[in-house]
């Protein structure tokens, strides 16, 4: 409660499905169940109808292994606005939207930025990345 009102006091607001004694306080379960399922569930429905017949298969097929517990690594490769990032947050909707935990992770600040509650790998895991005056770019003037 904040200058006398609650949230409950603003019925738009989305809920959160943090139920403290269950999650026991994770800041990491508790942003990743944070999320408005009904909302992504709605927007999964409308993303997945804009997909090609290749990021179609792609997304039916790693679906399926993930639904029947395949335990597959899959690498979706190709080039630049393919639609790559198109399929993995529809992956982020849909599991999401299930009340699912997926951590979304990228290599670089500017990709993590393209996926819902994305983090760079190196921060999201702890990662320890050791900078010396090498690993930098060298560009000249």
């Amino acid at each position: 409660m904040r200058n006398g009102q609650h949230l409950k006091d603003f019925p738009t607001l989305p809920k959160s499905n943090y139920i403290p004694s269950v999650h026991g306080g994770n800041r990491l379960v508790q942003e990743e169940l944070a999320y408005d399922q009904h909302s992504l569930t709605i927007d999964v429905n409308n993303v997945k109808d804009r997909f090609n017949d290749d990021q179609r298969t792609a997304y039916k097929t790693i679906l399926n292994a993930m639904t029947n517990k395949e335990g597959k690594l899959f690498f979706v490769y190709g080039s630049g606005g393919i639609g790559k990032t198109f399929v993995w947050i529809t992956f982020l909707f849909r599991l999401r939207g299930q009340g699912k935990i997926m951590l979304a992770v990228a290599s670089s600040r500017i990709a993590s930025l393209l996926l819902l509650g994305g983090r760079i790998a190196h921060s999201r895991f702890k990662i320890l990345i050791d900078l010396h005056d090498e690993s930098t770019c060298n560009i000249t003037q």
